[in-house]
């Protein structure tokens, strides 16, 4: 469902006068309220977990030979740190902490083998490239933000009701109405178990015990 279609869902849901939201932007009163509360729903479900497999992405960073520090895609949330290749070979993440320490100034290494992230979230190499490449790396990007009518959640339309159900908690705290919070429990509850199953990644196990 696109964002205005979880608004008008929302309003058919909890029995709200009219047959609108006829878009997004523009309301006043109820419907204003309806488009904030399945807004914000999406940002809070987002926020649930680190790790949802809808958020993941793969970026590629053009390394340029004159500079050091390059912008990383403008989503980055948080990256993973074993999957930072430059063209193909492994480097290492060090905490800007230490990196600022260490390397200060340009490591005039033969190559970049070590990469930080500076919190201005500009990526900075130990040493300047020798020559063009590709950053390569893995990563979960920052809660997307529904503004559009046509704006679509990133997570499978299959679990998009949830969105609509977690909106009709914040309708029933506003509206005092005991009976819409019931519902929106029951419907999330058919939906969030088996979203949490498929959309988070396995369980690593531990190693044997001593």
């Amino acid at each position: 469902m696109t964002f205005l279609e979880l608004c008008q869902r929302l309003r058919q849901e909890v029995g709200a006068a009219g047959t609108g939201p006829a878009a997004v932007t523009g309301q006043h009163g109820e419907y204003q309220r309806l488009v904030s509360w399945v807004a914000t729903a999406w940002q809070e479900i987002q926020l649930e977990r680190r790790h949802w497999r809808f958020a993941w992405a793969e970026a590629s960073v053009t390394l340029d030979p004159a500079f050091r520090d390059f912008a990383g895609p403008a989503d980055l949330d948080r990256w993973e740190a074993d999957t930072l290749r430059i063209d193909g070979t492994r480097i290492h993440e060090l905490p800007w902490a230490m990196f600022r320490e260490r390397y200060r100034q340009d490591s005039e290494a033969e190559r970049p083998t070590v990469i930080t992230r500076l919190p201005d979230d500009t990526l900075r190499l130990d040493t300047t490239p020798a020559a063009a490449g590709a950053l390569t790396f893995e990563y979960y990007r920052l809660p997307q933000t529904l503004t559009a009518n046509g704006d679509v959640p990133r997570m499978p339309e299959a679990y998009h009701l949830l969105i609509v159900y977690r909106a009709m908690l914040a309708y029933a705290l506003y509206e005092n109405a005991p009976e819409v919070a019931q519902q929106a429990r029951v419907g999330e509850q058919q939906i969030m178990p088996e979203m949490l199953r498929r959309e988070l990644p396995e369980a690593k196990l531990g190693g044997p015990l001593a």
